[in-house]
């Protein structure tokens, strides 16, 4: 843990929350591990200026804010820069708000209300591949997920179940099913006898034939359609 501590800082982050005590705080909280390049937005406009001027790897998102919200803030970013790592951070742990937000491309989902050690320990395992969440991902959660997913690849160029499992590999599938059991890189590379590399060209390798942004959204179209 102590070494995904120090690979923090070497991330640049960008804090978006309209309330100047919380912005304060989760940047005290990052400095002292020793992460220099912090910057702030105190709204959703000011998030996107920023995003597209500092190029951030790791956004730090208030959900509910004035003007653009959360969620509308990390689909204008990661539009324009889907490799960015967007969190939500809230104090909402409504089922349908944590899918919709996942459905967006965020690639976890924080309490507000969560002690600093385990804000950092979420953010260290992001780096491991794994989806930070405050709470169990739920069948409602699910299901919302499953929904939106189905709407979102009605018109995929994946016309049939049938080119949809021959285009991803049994090593994928393999991968997807592992990933489904919240397993990071490591510990997939770990399972398989593979290198952290080849487990990462993988994923990318899946994220771009199901046309989706995040690990989460690729188990659950995987779900969705029998691949797993």
């Amino acid at each position: 843990m102590q070494k995904l501590r120090k690979l923090l800082m070497e991330y640049k982050f960008l804090i978006v929350d309209d309330h100047p005590l919380f912005r304060e705080g989760l940047h005290r909280i990052l400095s002292d591990i020793g992460i220099e390049d912090i910057s702030e937005a105190s709204s959703g406009e000011k998030a996107v200026d920023l995003a597209e001027k500092l190029k951030p790897d790791i956004i730090l998102m208030d959900l509910y804010m004035p003007g653009l919200n959360g969620i509308e803030v990390t689909k204008k970013i990661l539009t324009q820069h889907p490799s960015t790592l967007i969190i939500m951070l809230t104090v909402s742990e409504d089922d349908n708000i944590i899918a919709e937000a996942l459905q967006a491309g965020a690639q976890g989902f924080l309490n507000k209300n969560m002690h600093s050690d385990d804000i950092i320990n979420s953010l260290c395992s992001l780096l491991t591949g794994k989806i930070p969440l405050s709470k169990p991902m739920t069948r409602k959660m699910l299901i919302h997920l499953t929904a939106n997913t189905k709407t979102s690849f009605k018109d995929s160029s994946f016309n049939t179940m049938t080119s949809l499992h021959n285009a991803i590999s049994p090593r994928e599938k393999e991968i997807l099913a592992l990933l489904a059991q919240g397993m990071s890189n490591k510990e997939i590379a770990k399972k398989l006898y593979i290198s952290e590399y080849t487990v990462k060209n993988h994923v990318r390798n899946i994220l771009d034939k199901l046309h989706v942004r995040s690990r989460t959204q690729a188990v659950v179209y995987a779900m969705v359609n029998g691949l797993i």
